[in-house]
This record gives C-alpha cells, sequence and structure tokens, in this order.
C-alpha cells in the first residue's frame, strides 16, 4: 500500500509510441473488450466509464471467466485488453486464447513482463510497480486504473494531459500515506472490526470500485462486504440495512455527488452507519475519511483508504492481510 508513493509515477511513465499504436488500434477496432478476473476484471469495468467520459468512446467489459459468451462477436479486427497483475491468470489465458482463434490482436496491461499473458500479447503495456508479494492487489491495481486512464487520453490524443493529471494524482497520494492518516482510519477499524456484514456503493466510474472495496474487505478481514451502484439500493439491497450497519460511500466531489449523497440519506434513514470518503464533509457522514479533491482520476483516489482500512481490519481480527485464507496470488487454474 504504501509504495504507491511512488509506483503510481512509475506506471504512467510508458513509451509514447506503444500508448500511439495501441491508441490506432482502439480508434480502428471493431469492437474493444477490456477482459480481467478478480480486482483486474473490476479495473476493466472502470474502463468502460473511463474511456466514455474521457474520450466518448464505447469500450466493452467481460470477467475473463465469463469471456466465452462473446466469442461469437469476435473477429480479426476486435481488440481485446487483458490486465493482469501475475500475468498467469487461468481464466484470462482462456479468454485470449479464445480472441485469438478468431484473429482478434491483443493487448496486456501486467505487471509481470515474462508473463505467459505477456507472450500472448502482440502489445504489453507493463505497470512497473515492482513485486506485489501480498495476494491482495493494491499498487497494481492503481497502477492499472492509471494506464487505462493514460490509453484513454491517448486515444483523443491528449497523451501529455493524461500524464499531467496523472502525475498530480501521484502528489495526491502522498497526502493519504502517512502515520496521520492512517491512525485516523484505524481508529474507525476499531470501531467496526466486529461487524459481520458491511457495504459500500458507488456511482460512475466509483461503482466498480465500490465492488473492488468489497473484495478488499474479503480477502484480509473475512467480513461479508458487499459492494451495490447507489441507485441500485431501492431495488434489493436497502433491505439488508440495520441498525449501525457499517456503509462505506465513495462521493468524489463531481456531477454525482447529490445522488449519491441521496442514497446515503436512505441508508441512514434506515439505521445506517455511514462511512464517508470524500473532498469534503457532509452532515450525513457519520465518519469522514478525507482524500484530495479528485477529477476522472478519483477511482484511483478513492480505493487506498479501504486499502488501509482492509489491512486494519485484517490486524485486529488476527488475520495474515497477506496470505488470506483459500486464497493464491496467481490463480493459474480454471
Amino acid at each position: 500500500i504504501m509504495d504507491q508513493k511512488e509506483t503510481l509515477a512509475r506506471s504512467v511513465n510508458q513509451d509514447e509510441e506503444a500508448l500511439k499504436k495501441i491508441s490506432e488500434l482502439i480508434n480502428q477496432a471493431y469492437g474493444t473488450y477490456v477482459i480481467g478476473c478478480g480486482t483486474a476484471g473490476k479495473v476493466a469495468l472502470t474502463a468502460t466509464y473511463l474511456f466514455s467520459k474521457i474520450a466518448k468512446k464505447h469500450v466493452n467489459f467481460a470477467f475473463g471467466s465469463e469471456f466465452e459468451v462473446c466469442k461469437n462477436f469476435i473477429t480479426k479486427d476486435s481488440l481485446i485488453i487483458a490486465i493482469s497483475q501475475s500475468g498467469e491468470t487461468a481464466d484470462t489465458i482462456e479468454a485470449i486464447e479464445i480472441a485469438k482463434s478468431k484473429g482478434a490482436t491483443i493487448v496486456s496491461i501486467v505487471n509481470v513482463e515474462n508473463s505467459s499473458i505477456a507472450r500472448m500479447s502482440d502489445f504489453c503495456l507493463p505497470l512497473k510497480v515492482g513485486p506485489e508479494k501480498a495476494v491482495a492487489s493494491t499498487k497494481a491495481t492503481t497502477a492499472q486504473l492509471a494506464v487505462l486512464i493514460l490509453l484513454a487520453y491517448a486515444s483523443i490524443n491528449k497523451i501529455n494531459e493524461g500524464k499531467q493529471l496523472l502525475l498530480s494524482t501521484s502528489g495526491k497520494i502522498n497526502d493519504l500515506l502517512n502515520p496521520r492518516y492512517e491512525d485516523h482510519i484505524l481508529e474507525l477499524a476499531k470501531n467496526i472490526y466486529t461487524v459481520e456484514s458491511m457495504y459500500i456503493i458507488g456511482k460512475g466510474e466509483n461503482y466498480p470500485m465500490a465492488l473492488e472495496s468489497a473484495i478488499k474487505l474479503q480477502e484480509v478481514s473475512y467480513i461479508h462486504a458487499e459492494g451495490f451502484a447507489g441507485g441500485e439500493l431501492k431495488h434489493g439491497p436497502l433491505a439488508l440495512i440495520s441498525q449501525d450497519t457499517p456503509v462505506i460511500v465513495l462521493a468524489p466531489n463531481d456531477e454525482n455527488f447529490k445522488h449519491i449523497i441521496s442514497n446515503a440519506q436512505e441508508i441512514k434513514a434506515r439505521g445506517g452507519y455511514i462511512i464517508g470518503i470524500s473532498s469534503i464533509n457532509h452532515d450525513t457522514f457519520d465518519y469522514w475519511i478525507r482524500v484530495p479533491e479528485a477529477d476522472i482520476d478519483s477511482p484511483i483516489i478513492n480505493i487506498i483508504p479501504v486499502q488501509i482500512l482492509s489491512y486494519h481490519l485484517a490486524l485486529l481480527k488476527n488475520n495474515d492481510p497477506d496470505m488470506p485464507r483459500n486464497l493464491a496470488k496467481s490463480v493459474t487454474v480454471k
């Protein structure tokens, strides 16, 4: 987690010619599919929002394990962007094999440059974050998001604008990774570590981060956690809220702020305990975790406090945060 002070800036330092070539492929493709599994899958889902918002372009999303349903749409003019930390994820490898059998072009975003996925790819963008030893992905996640943001900007010939944004994001992260900030999150962890269930809501590009937040909490704290789109609460999940149920609200100060606050108020009216992750405080929040003001980079900013919270919840529950039960770093079997 603490490596992210440096790793984001390293991940942005990509070969510009490679970025331009891949952006041309995106612009020319008859269908771009961004795929991944687990955390990388949530990052891939985020890509659909990033490309829409930055470049006004449509890209498709599929989990690697569910990609087979897309095989009838794949042609030699399709582009697959495969995301993986290890580059050895079995389901993503199988999805690539399906796409290659149809003649599609493969681009990978991986942390291990000599991995199976990298070798299967026509183009590879390395994350450059160094070894990530813990099972739960942290620095690789934010680097994957950064590379996707950079690709979205590259697809509209604004690579430098994307780089400047992300270098600014790297500076903002420094504000989050210090002892005082961590102590503030530890105080929250001490208040909620005995709960059985908790929930996370987001909207827009922070909806996939609500899903990713749930994965982080599940992996290391073993608390039952679920992420939802804020607007979907009234279609079922509100029934899960009881007195003092912790709910994390990802609330960047953007066009969705009023909507997600309204969703938080619905939860609070039913007894929920609202944990706001936002650049501005709001009287709906029972506990506020401040983050820097952000734009399209808010998914990178907002996931870091959840990473820290998950870590401290694991320690309070005497779990090993690096080696969660029943899980492996590289999922090399189906």
